[in-house]
This record gives structure tokens, C-alpha cells and sequence, in this order.
């Protein structure tokens, strides 16, 4: 079971970013974060999200993943779409990853009708970002790291750590898949 701090602390944190408002779609890859954000999500507004799973077709495993994902979320009655990119990542993988797998979640929000689209960053990828830019050089502005919120993309788990996340899902009974 959830503890109680953790629910209060992701409300708060959902609260905050959405003023209460819209349907929530949840992006979910399979990990321990993306499953911690399902399942509080789940827990605190169970009649507002459904969730998706990005495959860009770049691992074996992605496919695994999706479905394992699904099958999370059929058990718990939550809508679920693997979303898949039309053509082929190319060029530099990481940044066309991203930019697709942001596309994809745009599309698919406004075909279902989510206000939001929520992912799992934590406080960890706070501090790896930060770190990152530190080491590339950046000024003052390039130190910003993750916002809690950037237009419809909202990341109500900076709060929280990777730790607490594992805890989360352990909490649930739920082993992650990747």
C-alpha cells in the first residue's frame, strides 16, 4: 500500500500544476518512475488519466516493455496506447527520440482528450541535468534544470526520489520491467 505522505505529497504536487483541472494522460515506459507515476495517479484520480507508452522501435525490448505496460494497466482498468513513430529514429537517436516521443504524446492527448501530459522525472534527474549543463559550461539561465511545468507537460515528481519511486512500486507489488 501507498503510504499516506507519498499520496499527499503527488496530490499536492498534481494540484498545484493543473489547478485541479483536465484529464491527465501519464507517460509510462515500464521503469520504476514512469510505474511510481501510474500508480499514484491511479490511486489519487482514478477516473481522470489514461496512460501511453512510447516504442520507437530501437530496442527488442521496447515491444516487451509496451505490453508489459498494458497489461499493468488493463489489470487496474486504465486506458493504455503504445504510441509508435510512422518513420524511423534517425540522425542524432537521442534528441529525434525525444522530439518523437513528444509528438507522439501531443498527438495522442489531444485524440483523447488530456489536458495534460504528466512524465516521471524525479529529483535524481534534477541533479544529473544540473550536473550535465554544469559540466557543458552553461551560464546562470542554462542552470534552470527540469520545470515542474512546460506548457501542457507537467512533472509532478521532482519531489520525490528514484528511491522513493522503487519503494513506491515495491509498496504495490509491482516489479518493473525495466
Amino acid at each position: 500500500m501507498i503510504a499516506d505522505s507519498d499520496i499527499v505529497r503527488f496530490t499536492q504536487a498534481i494540484e498545484r500544476l493543473t489547478a485541479g483541472e483536465g484529464r491527465i494522460g501519464l507517460a509510462v515506459s515500464g521503469g520504476p518512475d514512469s510505474l511510481a507515476l501510474l500508480l499514484l495517479a491511479h490511486t489519487v484520480f482514478p477516473n481522470r488519466i489514461a496512460a501511453a507508452t512510447v516504442d520507437h522501435g530501437l530496442r527488442p525490448e521496447a515491444t516487451y516493455e509496451a505490453h508489459f505496460v498494458a497489461a499493468i494497466c488493463a489489470a487496474r482498468g486504465i486506458a493504455h496506447d503504445i504510441l509508435t513513430p510512422a518513420t524511423p529514429i534517425a540522425g542524432n537517436i537521442q534528441s529525434s527520440a525525444r522530439e518523437a516521443r513528444y509528438a507522439l504524446l501531443e498527438k495522442w492527448a489531444d485524440t483523447c482528450g488530456l489536458q495534460w501530459i504528466t512524465t516521471a522525472h524525479h529529483s535524481d534527474d534534477q541533479l544529473e541535468t544540473l550536473l550535465m549543463r554544469l559540466a557543458r559550461g552553461s551560464g546562470v539561465a542554462g542552470l534552470a534544470a527540469i520545470r515542474a511545468r512546460n506548457g501542457r507537460i507537467i512533472r509532478p515528481l521532482l519531489g520525490f526520489s528514484k528511491a522513493e519511486l522503487e519503494t513506491i512500486c515495491a509498496s504495490e507489488g509491482v516489479e518493473p520491467g525495466t
